[in-house]
């Protein structure tokens, strides 16, 4: 404990880890919050849908994110990749030609995706999933999609201009705090209307990211037309990369989705909700980091690229810490608040809470590899990764139920980590994982 000390009071003496010390701590408190009310909003509809129709709402939202993210087009992290650098330079017509751009291939596709969700909405659930309760669900999380995808673009520009309060806000507490709202102001007694609310609340989330967008990046003439192949050269790679990242999110639960009954779904959806809260730090840190990472590659600033990413690594290992030892010792309590038919998913949760933690230790690895340039190799690891996740979910969820579909997902996720630990090694010198480097023999670079 003195040596952890020591070390925040170290952290605190130059000017960058100041700023990265007060700038994650206010995307902290945000996070925190945005957690919690992830939290509560899972616990009430899990309460007020019991285990069975809550698994088929859980369901729906899982594909659905999937689908969205082969409709962005990696425009997530393009987006906040071309707009931190240009906004860091006042550059605001290119900010502004990135965003327009990057919007309309996010939507285009999506609205082709959109289409043939809702028209084979019934057979997708009966013959697929096998679970004909699962068509209107389905149906209404799939008309939100672009309006989802929006929201996480626009959230990623929020955090390009490093408005940190705006970007967390939009991406992780509005939809789930409107959610809360209808649920409570309703009381939706079946998945179908459940979906129709958080399409509501998908609505107004993306309404106020535009707001929030246009009231923070100053406005030019005109914007400027952003070159199409240097956007691409980027977002290409991204592109598939982020399909295979939420392939290895949700492959475990979807196909958990073919073979088990809703209630064991709800109960991996409710394990791997909470398990997120260990990770929630993390995302802060990202929030923070992303564009200055960005900076300090560009600008060849290696060394305090180096300690500014191993500081991080270190505060996200000690913040999470707790949590997982949390989640480890006391998983019946905790699956109980969820009502009636969760509790015997305990296991789930401990699982889940090994791998998340592995994806803690190992350090911001994914963001590290995009701002440096280095999208080709996320793109490698996770096309194995995803493949790998898949594999392990076919393999595992028949022969064990849902104990095996959160041993493929907690697997998957943390030998993910590993990999990219190893790729920033080789391709910028340093290790991000905590259990490898001496915290004492950084102070001397600090």
């Amino acid at each position: 404990m003195p040596a952890i000390i020591n070390k925040l009071k170290i952290l605190g003496k130059r000017e960058e880890n100041k700023e990265l010390i007060k700038h994650s701590f206010i995307a902290l408190f945000l996070r925190v919050g945005g957690a919690g009310i992830a939290f509560l909003m899972n616990i009430v509809v899990a309460r007020n849908l019991g285990a069975s129709q809550a698994g088929y709402f859980f369901l729906a939202v899982s594909i659905t994110t999937l689908i969205s993210s082969i409709g962005r087009v990696g425009a997530d992290q393009t987006v906040l990749r071309f707009v931190g650098i240009h906004a860091a330079k006042n550059e605001w017509a290119e900010v502004h030609g990135v965003m327009k751009k990057m919007m309309s291939w996010t939507y285009l596709p999506l609205l082709f995706f959109t289409s043939i969700i809702c028209i084979f909405a019934a057979p997708i659930s009966t013959y697929i999933f096998h679970k004909p309760e699962l068509q209107w669900p389905l149906f209404w999380t799939a008309i939100i999609m672009p309006f989802f995808a929006g929201y996480n673009v626009l959230g990623m520009a929020l955090q390009g201009l490093r408005k940190v309060a705006f970007s967390v806000t939009v991406l992780k507490i509005l939809t789930p705090l409107f959610l809360i709202a209808l649920v409570f102001a309703f009381r939706p007694k079946d998945a179908t209307y459940t979906s129709v609310y958080y399409a509501i609340a998908c609505i107004l989330n993306l309404l106020l990211g535009y707001y929030w967008w246009y009231k923070s990046a100053p406005k030019t003439s005109a914007p400027k037309n952003y070159d199409t192949s240097t956007l691409w050269k980027s977002s290409g790679p991204l592109w598939l990369s982020a399909i295979m990242n939420q392939v290895t999110i949700w492959a475990g639960q979807l196909i958990a989705g073919i073979y088990l009954n809703s209630v064991d779904v709800a109960q991996l959806a409710v394990a791997r909700n909470i398990t997120v809260l260990i990770t929630f730090i993390m995302l802060a840190v990202n929030n923070v980091s992303a564009p200055r990472i960005a900076s300090m590659y560009q600008n060849g600033e290696m060394n305090k690229l180096k300690n500014y990413v191993r500081n991080t690594t270190w505060l996200m290992t000690l913040v999470s810490l707790p949590i997982t030892i949390l989640v480890w010792f006391f998983p019946e309590l905790i699956m109980s608040l969820f009502g009636k038919g969760f509790t015997e998913g305990y296991w789930l949760l401990r699982i889940l809470a090994l791998g998340q933690f592995v994806s803690v230790v190992s350090g911001i690895v994914g963001t590290l590899l995009i701002m440096s340039g280095f999208e080709k190799d996320l793109k490698n690891i996770r096309i194995f990764n995803g493949v790998l996740a898949i594999i392990l979910a076919f393999i595992l969820t028949p022969l064990y139920g849902a104990i095996g579909s959160a041993l493929s997902s907690a697997i998957a996720m943390a030998l993910f980590n590993l990999v990219c630990v190893f790729y920033v090694k080789k391709r910028l010198g340093f290790s991000t994982l905590s259990l490898l480097w001496n915290f004492d023999k950084t102070k001397k670079d600090i």
